[in-house]
């Protein structure tokens, strides 16, 4: 804000009138700069720059003794003015009559004739003769210096700039030559921040001598400390440049030693631009070009510490500045508020390390938090310069500033919150080892960090505070609302945490938050209504707060189910079993196509001449145990395929009753199930029957990758047998609980894999009775 409102009232003070928000939006910037004049800009080309503005001869004479009394072009002084003379302005472009006087006369002088090219002259463009063409600007807003000073710092760019502001303070005295050296853009940037972007360290050295020329040293540090819209300085801008960077900072430090210490209190300062962007070499260069007299501020309430906590070798170096070499600096106090080094070493850290950004987060809470981004564990341990570990950073700034760990942020999350909720168990020993009492330290909603990690997923986290005897105080805490680590975790739907604290025998199970709802009342709240899968995770909840022995809460269940339970909306159960069936159609239609085609294309093929004991067209393989098992294979595939898609077409009518089209799509899917692992084992079959006469451990090794993949597809058993595991530790090995696990699995297994007794076990009995 301070920023716009200082170019607001230096558009007042050069008499330009200030856009309203209304003209700026409805007006498009449009260039007014000659092309041609743009052109010899960007070449450098004085020349003709010279041409296109009718500069005298006497003006060029001046600048060939100026250009030619430096030997780098890097520091030229301004011509003083020979005599006064009156200068009549016309349009540049307009000529005169062949017996009209000239302008202006020059004194004493009629020595050359200026060679005539109005003839040869262009018509100018249109538009020119309302815009002078020194004021030209380009569609960035940038004028011909913004040009000249981003393009190069070679004699003639230098050349051209020197040409541009001595026309202007020729014309317009020392006001107008100010005004074109602090002229901006449209994002604010004076010339100065075009040469330092581009790192044009001589350019720079130019237009700092001009500005002196025409005003002194004020003059040279007011434009030195010009900010942008963005509040940045030509130092930011010479940080951000590709190239040169150190010899434009030294040029602009030269100038002004303070000039790093802007901004003092909001915005970037240049040594937290140089972190953030993980230039280290040019952050070392600020600090010891300014032996620590700059500015650690940065944007929304951050400082240099919050930019470089990520940054690789960022955290360590900037933490070892202020331990070790500031502790011999004796700095001057600045203004109230500011982040310098006006403190001794050890309140400067403190304040660093403390000071919360805009959502109220020092940056031990960002060093907690680093965990919690995509692919970081990725980026620390193969990039360790662009993203630091959360352990180690967490580490440098607990021996900084220990109290950080008891600073809370403005949702009163504490920094091992933050790491409980990125899941950085690295970042959580650490502060557990360092702050044993942040243990019980409670956010804003009443939250233990165990309860952040349960409700975010955070299983490390969970089962190494399971695992700790002296964290047992937390397992049973409730937060505001009465909920446990445990209630968050149901809620959350997490099975792998839940599965985690019920195996915990200190883990209370019959706890009620302030609603009455236990465990597993809110388990069952959270099953979603109507049709569902039966694996669904918080279905495995359920079973297993159940099977554990958790009760529901006291009262009548009525209440809670109204209040909590969502009812089902019939329109869309009924479209949810549609779209269902069509889904399970296609897998059921295609089994079958598949299954009827590998009958009539036997591995083996068929015999083409009989004799006694074999007829023509029979099978070459029959009889053998290979061919019988595929034989029943594909024949259960296809018979329980087609089944399915009759019993498919039942279920996807939305004429039959929601529980009847239920109840007929859980018979179908059992049935494609059944197809589905049967044709798998006939492919397995086929295979080995066709490579298993060439070559054998192929063969088999084939058929074993198939079967076992097919244990991986009976995710029902899987979930049970979690289940079951969950219960065992929990409660033990009971026999009662044992007996109803076993009986389930056992069922799911015969149900789902009885089909492979009949592939197997019949051809394996028919063989067994003929050798018998």
């Amino acid at each position: 804000m301070a920023v716009a409102a200082a170019n607001e009232s230096e558009q007042a003070a050069a008499g330009e009138p200030t856009p309203t928000p209304a003209t700026a939006a409805n007006d498009r910037p449009v260039a007014t700069l000659d092309p041609r004049l743009f052109m010899a800009a960007c070449r450098g080309d004085s020349n003709q720059l010279k041409e296109l503005l009718l500069l005298e001869e006497e003006e060029e004479e001046d600048e060939k003794q100026g250009t030619e009394g430096g030997a780098t072009g890097a520091a030229d002084d301004m011509p003083a003015v020979a005599a006064a003379h009156v200068v009549v302005e016309v349009d540049p472009w307009a000529r005169p009559p062949d017996d009209a006087a000239p302008c202006y006369q020059k004194p004493k002088k009629k020595k050359k004739k200026k060679k005539k090219k109005d003839a040869a002259a262009p018509a100018p463009p249109s538009g020119s003769r309302s815009t002078p063409l020194l004021d030209g600007v380009t569609i960035e807003g940038d004028s011909l210096l913004h040009v000249v000073a981003a393009r190069g710092g070679g004699k003639k760019f230098l050349r051209c700039a020197k040409m541009i502001v001595r026309e202007k303070k020729r014309k317009g005295g020392a006001a107008a030559m100010r005004l074109v050296l602090e002229a901006r853009n449209n994002k604010g940037d004076t010339p100065l921040h075009c040469a330092a972007g581009a790192g044009k360290a001589r350019m720079i050295s130019c237009l700092v001598d001009l500005a002196a020329g025409g005003g002194g040293e004020t003059a040279v540090k007011e434009l030195l400390r010009k900010q942008n819209q963005c509040g940045e300085t030509a130092l930011h801008q010479a940080v951000r440049a590709t190239k040169n960077k150190k010899a434009a900072i030294d040029q602009l430090m030269a100038k002004d030693s303070e000039l790093a210490c802007i901004p003092h209190e909001e915005g970037a300062s240049p040594l937290y631009l140089a972190i953030s962007l993980g230039e280290m070499e040019i952050a070392r260069h600020l600090f010891h070009t300014t032996k620590g007299k700059l500015s650690y501020s940065g944007p929304d309430g951050q400082n240099a510490l919050h930019a470089a906590v990520s940054r690789g070798q960022a955290l360590p170096m900037l933490l070892g500045w202020l331990e070790n070499d500031l502790k011999a600096a004796d700095m001057q106090g600045g203004q109230a508020g500011e982040i310098r080094c006006s403190a001794p070493a050890a309140d400067l850290l403190w304040q660093l390390s403390s000071q919360r950004d805009k959502n109220g987060s020092t940056p031990l809470h960002l060093a907690a938090s680093l965990g919690g981004w995509p692919r970081a564990g990725f980026l620390s341990k193969n990039f360790g310069h662009v993203w630091a570990k959360s352990r180690s950073a967490t580490r440098l700034l607990l021996d900084a500033n220990l109290s950080t760990a008891y600073q809370a942020d403005n949702k009163g999350s504490y920094p091992i919150h933050a790491a409980a909720w990125s899941g950085g168990l690295g970042a959580v020993k650490m502060l557990l080892k360092r702050c044993p009492g942040g243990a019980t330290l409670r956010d804003g909603r009443g939250r233990s960090f165990l309860h952040v990690a349960a409700e975010e997923g955070s299983y490390g986290v969970v089962e190494y505070v399971s695992r700790r005897p002296k964290l047992s105080s937390i397992l049973n805490a409730q937060d505001n609302n009465g909920d446990t680590a445990l209630h968050r975790a149901v809620h959350a739907g997490n099975v792998a945490v839940s599965g985690c604290l019920i195996r915990n025998r200190q883990v209370r199970l019959d706890v009620a938050n302030k609603d009455g709802m236990t465990p597993l009342d809110l388990s069952c709240s959270m099953i979603p209504p109507g049709f569902d899968y039966d694996m669904n995770p918080r279905r495995i909840i359920e079973l297993s707060l159940a099977s554990a022995g958790a009760p529901h809460g006291g009262g009548r269940p009525e209440p809670i189910y109204e209040k909590w339970v969502t009812k089902s909306d019939e329109d869309k159960e009924s479209e949810k079993l549609t779209e269902a069936t069509q889904v399970m159609s296609i897998v059921a239609v295609l089994i079958a196509t598949a299954t009827f085609a590998s009958a009539f294309a036997l591995p083996g093929g068929y015999r083409a001449d009989g004799d006694s004991s074999n007829h023509a067209g029979t099978p070459v393989l029959a009889g053998s145990y290979a061919f019988n098992a595929f034989i029943l294979a594909d024949a259960l595939a296809f018979v329980s395929s087609f089944l399915a898609t009759v019993t498919l077409v039942y279920a996807g009518v939305p004429l039959v009753d929601s529980s009847i089209r239920i109840k007929y799509f859980n018979i179908a899917n059992t049935l494609v199930y059944n197809a589905g692992r049967s044709f798998v084992a006939a492919l397995g079959l086929a295979l080995y029957l066709v490579l298993a006469p060439v070559d054998r451990m192929i063969a088999v090794t084939v058929c074993a990758i198939i079967f076992v993949s097919l244990l991986w597809g009976n995710m029902v058993a899987w979930g049970l047998a979690r289940v079951a595991n969950t219960v065992r530790a929990r409660i033990g090995v009971r026999q009662a609980v044992l007996r109803v696990h076993a009986r389930q699995v056992c069922f799911e297994v015969l149900v789902h894999f009885g089909s492979y007794v009949i592939i197997f076990g019949l051809p394996a009995i028919r063989k067994w009775a003929r050798v018998k």
